[in-house]
This record gives C-alpha cells, sequence and structure tokens, in this order.
C-alpha cells in the first residue's frame, strides 16, 4: 500500500503519464487562429477558390482560328483558307461575367466554411482555457486539504484531535486527487482536439492555451446583429451571387438569336490556260438561328433562378433566427454569470471563514468544516461553469454574425 505522504505525488505523475509530455507551447487565441489560416485545411480552401476564378478566364478567349488546304484535281484548283469566327453578339462578355460572379460564389462558401472551422478551433481553444482553470482550483483546493489534513496529524499526535477526523481529511482528498486526474485526462483530449485544427506546425503535446473566460466584446443591439449577420454571412452571399450568375446566363442565352459571323480569306491557286494563276478569296459565313434559340437555356436559367430564390428566402429565415437565439443566450449565459458571481462570492467566503474560526474553538467538527469547503470549491466551479458557457455562447454567436476574427 502506498503510503499517505506519497499518494498525492502519485496520482500526480499517473495523470501527467496519461498525457503525452512534451514542451510545453502556449498559444494565444489569435495565434491559433492564424495558424489555422496557414494550415492545408485553410489552403484547400483558397485552391478551391483560385480553380473557379481561374475557369472564369476561359470565357474571355476567343475561339481558335482555323486553316485548311483544298487539293482539286480536275483543273487543278488549290485553296489555302484562313476561318476565325467573330463575336459580336456579345454573348463571351456576358458569359464571363456570369463565371465571374460563379467565381465569387466560391470565394463566399470558403470564406463561410473558414468561419465554420474557426467557430471549431476556438470552441476547442475555450474549452482547453475552461480545463486549465479547473485543474489549477483542483491543485489549489487539493492544497488546502492537504495544510488542514498537516493539522488534524498534529492534532491527533497531540491527542487533541481523533483518528477519525484523520481519515476523512485524507478520504477527501482521495477524491479530488482522482477528479484531478480526469481533469489531466480530459486536458489530454482537449489538446489533440485543438492540434488537429493547427496543421504540422503543433503537436498536443504540451500544447496550452492562453486565453481567459472574461466577456471578449459588449452585445451588440439585436437590430445591429441582425443586420450584421445578413451582410456578412458568405453563405447568404453565395446565393446573391448565383442569382447574378443565373440573370447573366439567361442574357447570354438570349443572344444565340443573334449569330456570329465566320470570316475566312485565303489564296486560290487555278490553272488557265496552261498556266497557274493565283488570286484572293474572301467569304463570310452566318448561322441561321432556325433551330437553336436560346429557348431551352433561358427556361433552364428561369427555374433554376426561382430554385436560388427560395433558397435564399429560406436561408435568410435560418440565419435571422440563428443570430436571434445566439444573442438571446449570450445575454442569458452573461447574465447568470454575473448574477451568480454577485450573489454567492461574497456570501460563501464569509461562510468559509466563520466555518474556520468555529472549527478552530471546537463549536464545528471536522465534517462541518470539509463540507464547508466542498462548499466553497462547488461555488467557485459552479462559477467556472457559467463563465465558460458564456464563452461558448459568445463564439457561436460569433459565427452566426460571421465576424470577421483577424484582418
Amino acid at each position: 500500500m502506498i503510503p499517505r505522504s506519497r499518494r498525492f505525488p502519485c496520482v500526480l505523475a499517473l495523470a501527467f503519464c496519461l498525457v503525452p509530455v512534451g514542451q510545453a507551447h502556449a498559444l494565444t487565441e489569435r495565434e491559433a487562429l492564424e495558424l489555422l489560416r496557414a494550415s492545408p485545411y485553410s489552403r484547400q480552401l483558397r485552391a478551391e477558390a483560385e480553380i473557379a476564378r481561374v475557369g472564369a478566364e476561359r470565357q474571355k478567349t476567343y475561339p481558335n482560328p482555323a486553316v485548311s488546304a483544298t487539293l482539286e484535281g480536275a483543273g487543278r484548283t488549290d485553296f489555302l483558307m484562313f476561318e476565325q469566327a467573330i463575336p459580336m453578339n456579345g454573348r463571351r462578355s456576358l458569359l464571363y461575367e456570369a463565371a465571374a460572379s460563379g467565381a465569387r460564389a466560391a470565394e463566399s462558401s470558403a470564406d463561410h466554411t473558414l468561419r465554420q472551422v474557426e467557430a471549431a478551433l476556438r470552441l476547442s481553444f475555450y474549452r482547453l482555457v475552461y480545463l486549465q482553470v479547473r485543474g489549477q482550483m483542483a491543485r489549489e483546493h487539493i492544497a488546502e486539504l492537504e495544510e488542514l489534513l498537516r493539522i488534524l496529524r498534529q492534532r491527533e499526535a497531540a491527542g487533541e484531535g481523533s483518528k477519525f477526523d484523520r481519515l476523512q481529511g485524507e478520504r477527501e482528498i482521495v477524491e479530488h486527487e482522482t477528479d484531478f486526474a480526469r481533469i489531466q485526462v480530459m486536458m489530454g483530449e482537449a489538446r489533440s482536439e485543438l492540434a488537429r485544427y493547427l496543421g504540422d506546425a503543433v503537436s498536443p503535446e504540451g500544447l496550452a492555451a492562453d486565453g481567459t473566460l472574461a466577456p471578449g466584446f459588449d452585445l451588440p443591439p439585436l437590430r445591429e446583429a441582425l443586420a450584421a449577420g445578413l451582410g456578412a454571412r458568405g453563405d447568404y452571399r453565395v446565393e446573391a451571387e448565383r442569382l447574378e450568375q443565373l440573370r447573366l446566363e439567361g442574357e447570354a442565352a438570349q443572344r444565340l438569336r443573334i449569330p456570329n459571323p465566320v470570316v475566312s480569306g485565303g489564296v486560290k491557286r487555278a490553272e488557265v490556260g496552261g498556266q497557274f494563276v493565283t488570286g484572293p478569296v474572301v467569304g463570310v459565313s452566318v448561322d441561321l438561328p432556325i433551330f437553336r434559340k436560346g429557348r431551352v437555356e433561358r427556361a433552364v436559367a428561369a427555374a433554376k433562378t426561382i430554385r436560388t430564390q427560395e433558397r435564399q428566402s429560406a436561408l435568410e429565415r435560418q440565419i435571422l433566427a440563428e443570430v436571434r437565439s445566439s444573442h438571446e443566450t449570450l445575454r442569458l449565459h452573461r447574465r447568470m454569470a454575473r448574477d451568480y458571481r454577485s450573489q454567492s462570492e461574497q456570501r460563501v467566503a464569509e461562510l468559509a471563514e466563520i466555518a474556520e474560526v468555529a472549527y478552530r474553538e471546537g463549536e464545528l467538527g471536522i465534517l462541518d468544516l470539509l463540507e464547508t469547503r466542498r462548499v466553497a470549491h462547488r461555488a467557485r466551479l459552479q462559477q467556472l461553469e457559467l463563465d465558460a458557457a458564456a464563452k461558448l455562447a459568445e463564439v457561436e454567436f460569433d459565427r452566426s454574425v460571421a465576424k470577421e476574427l483577424l484582418p
């Protein structure tokens, strides 16, 4: 059996063995977000948006010219011709503008996805902050109990206390040491969860979150939050850009009624009277828009426009509901944390002081003193839980309004 004096160090050693050991690496929230922007995941999102942007450039390119050579045996006539389609109906520029709008939609989609990942990273970051503070509180509480146990042992040795009091103090420490070990395991899991967003630059070993659970900003009025949500959300901008893209594609389909001419020119070499004569050849051809007039393309664009408009309308209602919900949730969590602090902090401190004096004077027993210590510790944990819940609600509010976290 491990001696009581060595039990706490052994539990600490076990807790730290459960978490990979490495050099401490403390990150602020901003540093974590900057690492996310440099991670492969973020680079992938930027690459997808770049693909759409570069793809739009294809619509700016003129059609390729054609060269043909014809040799006729009967009468020996040779042609060397050059052909070039001339885009004059404006369809090419409209298709380019539509593709550019699609590229902007891809950029907005990538921005929206990045905002979601940033929110997930911040949630992991503040969970780790919460566990670090909780672990520090557990260490401080165990240290207080260790000091109380030292006094109990001295009183028992002097015949002023009982073995029962000492055993009660030892049992209380064992419970909190076990809780501290659980916190260390959860911290290891939280480090791994945070590190997976940061690429290869940071490993979970020794990772720490340098942050606080205090409110990061004053909650704006709901009207301002609703306007900010619609104005900044990338998923809402995606639908707006798609509507513009479909409008331009519909106009481009309308231009199919206007044919583009194909200009040809070259050289003709013919045998006339036993001699070869060379002369220029010029021609113009125009497609006749008899069968393909863009009717089907316009109908498809119109149907897609209706679908996109309905989707945008549904998304608008969803965004407004998310902003309202996150705004109210954050307001209530902050109020609960503030009210609890104002109502319990002073009372708990007074209760602990009275219990200490009463125990020294023999008016309270060890069980009463330990219960008072438990009440004070639970009150601090409750305050920590409320502060953490308010901070996570703050992250959710930022996500709902697509708050810009880095310039």
